[in-house]
Order: structure tokens, then C-alpha cells, then sequence
């Protein structure tokens, strides 16, 4: 058996050393008109693997995956010496995997360089992430034989934004000016490695499984480069079809010297309006929220609940979750932000600005480990209701769910550890205890963004910890909306109409049956 393991190694080995003689040139040949029913699936596979290394923790950023042997084992290789560092934040990912593989196999490629606010053409200098009636791209790069990749990486880096996926989802499906992808049907033959999802209130994310029980499996990235990995859920919003959110997959188009030509939606087979419809969801005779439908829709066969895997699978995500807020919140202070003077007013809306708060403020981050957390105890209220009830899609043979699913939650969040400061730690259940204590605010201190109020080791201005108080209505607030005013200062924050919530209760205790 040795022996087969050494000859086996030898083998990878050498295959590896092959592909090192075959580096490939930075300069972008495009050899094929069109992508090929092969590319297509060479790319899901290329998706696939990337997201499964990411979860394994083979590597943390898009730099580091394409340039990995295990979440990319057939193109990193063949990375030129010249091929510079990698950067995508969560919009620029679908755009920058999808550049990287139609270089590496000589495919045609382009994306949006300019768009502008439906209905408001004339209007410049807005914000269009947020735009209500959607947006209009007026401007798109073709890629052409002779550019290096560097360079398209780059602007790829420096012009997409979520508001590129902001679009109509009927139109734009031909010219120069298409869309460059298109809604699709909730089907497993659809829904597939590297189709992109959008959310409306601004992020994007990119499918790298869809398992047999139907859960979808996705990658997003973040402005510090890294990537996470997430699972489909209420955590993403839905939306109408004017703005174009929901699943969609690249165009087919073909390129033929300056002459392109796009596959209009009525030409594709999975193309769908269906996750605009408002409802009914019905499956199987039975009325389910739409998140469930599409669960329900790309299992394979029924969905079986195993309420201890799902619930500690659930865990494991939320503990991913919170170290990534622990390495965006380090790098406010590692920046020293939380030194600086607070600005007089907040942004106009918290969820979507620029500058140094966007950089290093955590609004986003925050709702999302909200959400998570609220579909969380959503999830164990229907799974023990189902299981009392006896219902036939349960699977459990123990004999006390209620404690066993306790157990999990101290075991799960008892291992998850951050570290707010060199001398504090907190668990997982520490961090729940006290989430709508979490500040979102950069210019707090260490133990402020980690909801801990009375420590000595926080030297903060009175202005600051006034800050802090004014903030709780929106640290109350669970979902991330876009269209919310908080440009107020710190005396009139807190009778604002986006301050004007109850903080919900999240506690496990009394599903769990916990006794603190």
C-alpha cells in the first residue's frame, strides 16, 4: 500500500511539474468565438473547487484560492511569475472568477464599465447601488486578443459594484449593451456552481454546490479580499424585477472579430421570471415561504431534516460569521480608527457609503449575524414542533431532542472563540448574549465593538460613549436597509424615525430549555 501511495505521489507530482513548463502568457489570447457546452462545465467545476478548499480552510482570500494547488488544481500552475496579487470584494467575484477562467482558456469575455439610473438618466454623482427603478449600462469592455490580464483584473476591480447586477431582469438581453446574466429557473439544472446571486440590499455571492438535500452552498468576498463561505437563506432579500436580484447565470454570446452577439432570454432554456413572482409558493400541495420552495425545488427527492446535523451545520456558519466581523473589526483598530475624532453626523445611510466608514464600519456584517441568528431560532422552533408533531421529513432516533440540540449549542459555541483585546476572550454564547450590544461603529473602542460596556481598559470620550448610546435603535435593527436615513448627529440620533426600534429577542434559553 506504501508503494501505491509513493507511485501515487510521484504521479501528482510530475503531472504538477508538467503544467509548471506551461505557463501562461499575461497577455489575453481569445482563440474561441464562444464559450462551449465543455467550458461551461469545466467552469462549475473550476467554482466547485474553489468553494470546497475555501471551506476546508485552504486558503481565506481570492488571491490565495486561484493561487492554491488544492482549490485550484488545474490552472494555478500555470499562474505566470508576472500575474499580480488578486483583489474582489463581493461584486467584483463573479466578474473577476469568470475573467480569470476565460483567460486561462482563451474565451471571450466582458463586462459592464458604466451604467446609469433608469428614469434618471440626466442624474450624475448618485449613488446607483441603491437606485430604485434599477440601472442602465451604457457602456461595456469586449475583451480583445493582446490585453493583459493584470490590467482587466484591475479595472474589473475598479469599475464593478453591485450596482452592475442592478438591472432589469426582462431586458437588456441583446446588442453591445446586454445584460451580461440572466434570472433563472429554480431547478438543479439551473441553479449550478458559479451561477451568481444578488441581493438587493448589496451583496452579491456565487454558488459552489447545491447538495442533494437542496441547501446552496455559496462563496462571498469582502472589501478586505477574503472569502467566506455561506449557506442560501432568509439572510438574502428578495426583489422585484426592476432592480434584478435573485439567481442568475453569464449570457451566452459569441464574439466574431468586433461583432458580438448575445442569446436573447427567450433563446435560453433555464431562463425564468418565476423569483419575482409574490406568490404563492406551493410545492407539492403544500404553501411554503419562497426560501423553503427553492430548497424543497433542487433537492433531489424529499427533504429529509436531520435537526442535529442542520442545527450544528447552522452553528459552524454563525462561528464563521463572527471571526470574520473579528478580523473587520482588528482592522479598524489595527488602523487606529477608533483613536480618531468622531465625525459630526453619521453617513446619509450606514449600509451603503464610502470612505473610511465603509472600509471599516460593520452595519452589514452585523444584520447578517442578525439574520442568521433570527433564522436560526425560526429553524429550531419548526424543527421541534415538527419532531412533537411526528412529522415523516424528521430524521432523529435519539430521545430528547430538546437536549441533545442544547448540547450542541454549548458545544458549538463554547469552542468558537474571538479575542476583542489581548487580554479579553469571549465565546460564541457570549457574543449572542450580547449581539444588539455589538457596535457597528469604528470609531469605538475594542470592547465597544464587542458590546462590552463597563471596562476599564476602554478609554473613550464621553462624545464617544454618547455616541454609543444614541446608536441602539439601529443596532436594533435586523435587516440592512438601504433606503434608511441616518445622516443625524448625536443629539438627534436617537428620536429619529430609523432609531424607532425594540430590540428583538433572540435568546435560545427558552427553546433550549436553558438554564443560566
Amino acid at each position: 500500500m506504501r508503494f501505491k501511495i509513493t507511485v501515487l505521489i510521484s504521479l501528482i507530482l510530475f503531472s504538477y511539474t508538467a503544467l509548471a513548463e506551461q505557463k501562461k502568457e499575461l497577455r489575453w489570447k481569445v482563440q474561441s468565438q464562444s464559450w462551449s457546452v465543455r467550458h461551461e462545465q469545466l467552469y462549475q467545476e473550476f467554482i466547485h473547487k474553489l468553494g470546497v478548499a475555501r471551506k476546508k480552510g485552504y486558503c481565506k482570500t481570492t488571491n490565495d484560492c486561484l493561487k492554491h494547488p488544492f482549490a485550484n488544481p488545474q490552472y494555478f500552475n500555470q499562474n505566470p511569475p508576472g500575474l499580480l496579487n488578486i483583489f474582489s470584494d463581493c461584486a467584483d467575484l463573479p466578474f473577476i472568477l469568470r475573467a480569470y477562467f476565460s483567460w486561462m482558456n482563451n474565451l471571450p469575455f466582458s463586462y459592464p464599465t458604466d451604467l446609469v439610473e433608469a428614469k434618471r438618466l440626466s442624474r450624475r454623482g448618485k449613488d446607483i447601488r441603491y437606485s430604485k427603478y434599477g440601472n442602465i449600462v451604457i457602456s461595456k469592455h469586449h475583451i480583445s486578443s493582446g490585453e493583459n490580464i493584470n490590467n482587466v483584473l484591475q479595472t474589473i476591480s475598479d469599475t464593478i459594484s453591485t450596482a452592475s447586477f442592478r438591472t432589469n431582469a426582462s431586458l437588456n438581453d441583446s446588442g453591445n449593451l446586454f445584460r451580461d446574466t440572466y434570472p433563472v429557473d429554480i431547478d438543479r439544472s439551473a441553479i449550478v456552481p458559479g451561477t451568481v446571486l444578488y441581493d438587493p440590499n448589496g451583496h452579491v455571492a456565487v454558488v459552489y454546490e447545491v447538495t442533494s438535500n437542496g441547501k446552496i452552498l455559496l462563496m462571498d468576498a469582502h472589501p478586505d479580499n477574503s472569502i467566506s463561505v455561506i449557506t442560501y437563506g432568509e439572510k438574502f432579500a428578495r426583489t422585484g424585477m426592476k432592480i434584478g436580484g435573485g439567481f442568475s447565470n453569464f449570457r451566452p454570446f459569441t464574439m466574431n472579430g468586433n461583432k458580438v452577439s448575445a442569446a436573447r432570454n427567450s433563446e435560453i432554456s433555464n431562463y425564468s421570471l418565476i423569483q419575482f413572482q409574490s406568490g404563492p409558493f406551493i410545492f407539492k400541495g403544500k404553501t411554503m415561504t419562497f426560501h423553503e420552495y427553492v430548497r424543497n425545488k433542487l433537492a433531489d427527492g424529499d427533504v429529509i431534516y436531520n435537526p442535529i446535523a442542520e442545527f450544528r451545520d447552522l452553528l459552524d456558519e454563525l462561528c464563521q460569521d463572527v471571526k470574520n466581523r473579528e478580523e473587520a473589526v482588528n482592522s479598524a483598530i489595527k488602523s487606529n480608527v477608533h483613536n480618531k475624532v468622531h465625525p459630526f453626523v453619521l453617513p446619509e445611510n450606514i449600509y451603503g457609503t464610502d470612505g473610511e466608514w465603509e472600509d471599516y464600519a460593520s452595519p452589514a456584517r452585523d444584520s447578517r449575524i442578525k439574520t442568521s441568528v433570527k433564522q436560526m431560532k425560526e429553524f429550531l422552533q419548526k424543527m421541534i414542533s415538527a419532531y412533537m408533531n411526528h412529522e415523516v421529513n424528521i430524521e432523529y432516533s435519539g430521545d430528547d431532542l430538546v437536549r441533545d440540540l442544547r448540547e450542541i449549542y454549548f458545544s458549538k459555541t463554547g469552542s468558537c472563540k474571538v479575542r476583542p483585546t489581548s487580554s479579553l476572550q469571549m465565546n460564541l454564547d457570549s457574543v449572542l448574549i450580547n449581539l444588539f450590544a455589538l457596535s457597528f461603529d469604528p470609531y469605538h473602542c475594542a470592547e465597544l465593538r464587542w458590546g462590552i460596556v463597563n471596562s476599564a481598559s476602554c478609554s473613550t470620550s464621553r462624545n464617544k460613549m454618547k455616541w454609543y448610546e444614541a446608536e441602539q435603535g439601529l443596532r436594533n435593527r435586523i435587516d440592512r436597509d438601504t433606503t434608511l436615513k441616518t445622516d443625524y448627529d448625536v443629539n438627534t440620533l436617537p428620536s429619529a424615525p430609523a432609531s424607532r426600534v425594540e430590540k428583538p429577542n433572540f435568546s435560545f434559553d427558552q427553546i433550549l430549555e436553558i438554564k443560566r
